[in-house]
């Protein structure tokens, strides 16, 4: 085993836990990397020094596994963009601690949940006096109606616990309405047009929940995922998501989501976790995945982040090459060691590597 602190990369088959591994990859420090995820064919799997299949993170065996692996692994960070292990995380975030000295990066549960459940995060922003889309839970049938008379259609249905824009619908008119009415895990929304753009901040907090910087983004998405960037100032856009991130004091990541209405910003999403865009503002300069690892884990002094290069920054899919013999060692075992010596093949097409 190195010197290097270990982290732990749970979920690895999603964008956003690849993401982290991209942003621990590009660190000035070093980390051991151990990752896991509920299926041998998650490419995050084959980049880590050991790799398990772990049960999911709603199984009453989750945490057991978690405890042994922290506690054999000698894991200083537990990191996942995933929200339901993050929601499995957050609550028993201080007895895994307890238990193995692994520091499990996310917010309290109160925290948590404010950006976990999107009917919360409305009715917070509101309560707070921020800027916020005009709403309406779906099992609240007056205010559902209220909500159509004054925005009229298109509205926006969603689930509250979602993730990128699954489940997520356009109300053309008052039939479509009609069915989603009495669901009490859909949220409407007033529909907030992208005409103007949608915008992303990423934020990061130390443990007190200080801000301690930001970078914005302005984004195209293909199904909920951000597919072109442009990192920039946006100095209202930025300000406004700097006042509702030094209000809700989260710990550690944060990420807000914005439309415009009339020209003016309106926050409609905060992810309480690592985004998609994390690792393109880490190779931009603004490395929250490192910092809230030398910061939580190790117990370095928080420090400021500088600001991001500003640029534009495009996402492709590329293929991942697995050896059948790596990947029916895993499925077999559940561990594979020197998972990122198998012999796995990266697509290096047009040279496109950093030179």
């Amino acid at each position: 085993m190195s010197d290097a602190p270990t982290a732990l990369a749970i979920g690895t088959g999603s964008s956003v836990t690849q993401g982290i591994l991209k942003a621990l990859a590009i660190a000035e420090l070093p980390t051991r990397i151990v990752a896991a995820c509920v299926t041998p064919y998650s490419a995050g799997l084959y980049t880590a020094e050991r790799a398990y299949i772990c049960p999911y993170a709603e199984d009453p065996a989750f945490l057991d596994w978690l405890t042994e692996v922290c506690q054999a692994e000698g894991v200083r960070a537990v990191l996942s963009g995933v929200e339901p292990v993050l929601a499995t995380l957050s609550p028993a975030a201080e007895q895994l601690a307890e238990r193995t000295g692994a520091v499990c990066v996310v917010s309290p549960p109160d925290t948590f949940e404010i950006g976990h459940d999107k009917l919360a995060t409305c009715r917070w922003l509101a309560d707070a006096g921020l800027p916020h889309p005009r709403f309406a839970a779906g099992d609240d049938e007056g205010a559902v109606a209220a909500l159509a008379a004054e925005c009229g259609y298109p509205l926006v249905a969603k689930p509250r616990r979602g993730r990128t824009a699954r489940g997520v619908v356009i109300v053309p008119d008052g039939a479509a309405l009609e069915r989603l009415v009495g669901r009490e895990d859909v949220l409407v929304q007033e529909h907030l047009d992208d005409a103007g753009g949608e915008y992303t901040v990423g934020c990061l907090c130390d443990r007190e929940g200080r801000l301690r910087g930001s970078v914005a983004m302005r984004r195209e998405l293909r199904l909920g995922t951000t597919v072109r960037a442009e990192v920039g100032a946006y100095p209202e856009i930025r300000a406004l998501s700097e006042r509702v991130v030094e209000r809700l004091a989260p710990v550690g990541p944060c990420n807000v989501q914005l439309r415009l209405r009339e020209g003016r910003p309106v926050p409609f999403e905060l992810n309480v976790r690592f985004s998609g865009t994390t690792p393109m503002r880490a190779r931009l300069g603004f490395n929250e995945v490192e910092e809230a690892v030398r910061h939580l884990a190790l117990g370095e002094p928080a420090r400021g982040m500088a600001d991001a290069r500003h640029g534009t920054v495009v996402r492709y899919f590329n293929e991942l090459y697995l050896p059948a013999q790596a990947v029916a060692e895993l499925q077999s075992t559940g561990r594979l060691d020197h998972a990122d010596a198998a012999g796995t093949l990266v697509e290096d097409w047009g040279r496109l590597g950093p030179h």
